[in-house]
């Protein structure tokens, strides 16, 4: 069943380590479950950022999102959930090697309530992004 069809409700969602998860299943996901508080899709090195602007377009209340381990991850779908989800107070993006900067000062400049971060995995980070992050 399509996740627009049945899951008005879900407000936690945990499918990690599903090797087959694809960017049309988060398409799913951004379709049909806007009550989403909490979304676990870390280790999917087959997901792009299509998947991740998707879910921050149209998840707006997450609170909690893991996406760590996603190896094809760039600044844009950081910038997408800095934008998107600025209820955040926990994001895991551990083993994102192609986040940069960029991605931490977005972040920073749109995740306020923001109390939890794991970003370890990314080459280079600076003073100046790690400063910018909300104390």
């Amino acid at each position: 069943m399509p996740a627009q069809a049945g899951c008005t409700s879900l407000t936690s969602l945990y499918v990690g380590g599903c090797p087959n998860l694809t960017d049309e299943s988060m398409m799913a996901v951004e379709a049909g479950c806007a009550s989403l508080t909490s979304l676990n899709v870390g280790g999917y090195s087959n997901l792009t950022d299509e998947s991740i602007k998707a879910v921050a377009a149209g998840c707006a209340s997450l609170t909690s999102l893991y996406f760590g381990g996603c190896s094809n991850l760039t600044d844009e779908s950081m910038i997408a959930v800095a934008a998107g989800c600025t209820s955040l107070t926990s994001l895991y993006v551990r083993g994102c090697p192609n986040l940069t900067d960029e991605s931490m000062m977005a972040v920073a400049a749109g995740c306020a309530p923001l109390t939890s971060l794991h970003a370890g995995g990314y080459p280079n980070p600076t003073d100046e992004s790690l400063q910018a992050l909300p104390s």
